[in-house]
């Protein structure tokens, strides 16, 4: 392998490992500001990662909201986030464990990262997260009280709007909404079963006038994202069949017609074969990485690609070196 290869994809790696936290947070932020398991819940401390402390420009609206529960009682609730800017965003809601939840598939949510559960249930008694960047910023599930009277139920909440650039910073803003749900032993109000509507935040933006126009705007650019998202994934699964048949139909002629590579001296041949191999390794790690992160399909999918690829290229010099010399090659 020449040295401006090697270089190019040193600088290949370099960025992928860049980009791969960047863009992680999309699916969810981890269940403590550590992201071990070693720090302070999110839920209580915030997106610290996006700005150092909360701010009321984000209004967090939690709709649906008993003044006391009954034992085994579902609650449909909804969680609105809103900004006078930003567009979107994400959140996380705990009642640290009492009850569960449960939403619809259709919905963006997904049980907290750190839970140990699947990306795709839809039911946990764990906290919720946003599954994707969601704009407009609403989702709706319900929640299950205990079986039990367990006492009064504390909510938590932090709804982050962020401006939509792919990295976070000061520009996004986070606030934070908690509150208690009376037990059921609270009997004057687990008599009044009526829900409410409990919020934190800029109160110029509740309730504000719907304005068609620019939810059309919205829908239209969101479906733009999609088509773009599906269009180039696509694109590189067709490249990389035209890639792998060239690859399988070279490999068949070469047999058939006796053209393998052409010999090399393993002198030659050790360096490039650990050289590759080693690409091999740091590409294959480089896409666990990726894919364990929840980075995005073409940063880890490009990973897995560069290591087939580096490995392939692996079997072609133990090929090569297996060749037996012609007499050009002992000149």
């Amino acid at each position: 392998m020449s040295q401006r290869a090697l270089r190019s994809t040193i600088l290949i790696c370099l960025l992928l490992l860049v980009a791969g936290p960047g863009v992680a947070m999309h699916a969810g932020p981890p269940s403590d500001d550590n992201g071990d398991g070693s720090g302070d819940p999110t839920w209580r401390v915030g997106c610290t990662c996006h700005s150092t402390s909360e701010n009321s420009g984000t209004l967090v609206k939690l709709a649906g909201v008993p003044a006391a529960y009954e034992a085994g009682q579902s609650y449909p609730m909804t969680l609105t986030l809103e900004h006078a800017s930003n567009p979107g965003g994400g959140f996380f809601l705990s009642t640290e464990g009492s009850g569960s939840f449960s939403w619809d598939a259709d919905q963006i949510i997904r049980p907290e990262k750190d839970s140990g559960e699947d990306a795709s249930a839809t039911t946990t008694t764990s906290g919720i997260t946003q599954s994707d960047y969601t704009s407009p910023a609403s989702w709706t599930f319900t929640w299950t009280a205990p079986s039990s009277d367990e006492g009064d139920v504390a909510f938590w909440v932090v709804g982050n709007m962020v401006n939509n650039d792919g990295a976070p910073n000061s520009d996004d803003h986070w606030n934070t909404l908690s509150f208690v749900v009376n037990s059921p032993s609270e009997t004057s109000a687990a008599a009044d079963q009526t829900t409410s509507v409990i919020s934190s935040g800029d109160r110029s933006l509740f309730d504000q006038e719907v304005d068609e126009e620019a939810l059309e705007i919205e829908r239209q650019h969101a479906l733009s994202e999609v088509v773009m998202h599906n269009g180039i994934v696509w694109f590189f699964i067709t490249l990389t069949a035209l890639l792998v048949g060239a690859i399988v139909q070279k490999e068949i002629l070469e047999r058939k017609y006796d053209t393998g590579p052409d010999h090399l001296d393993r002198q030659l041949a050790y360096p490039e074969g650990l050289q590759r191999g080693m690409l091999t390794l740091g590409f294959g790690f480089l896409g666990i990485y990726l894919l364990a992160g929840d980075a995005a399909t073409y940063l880890w999918s490009t990973a897995f690609f560069c290591c087939a690829w580096a490995g392939y290229g692996v079997y072609r010099t133990i090929l090569a070196a297996k060749t037996p010399p012609k007499a050009k090659d002992m000149m």
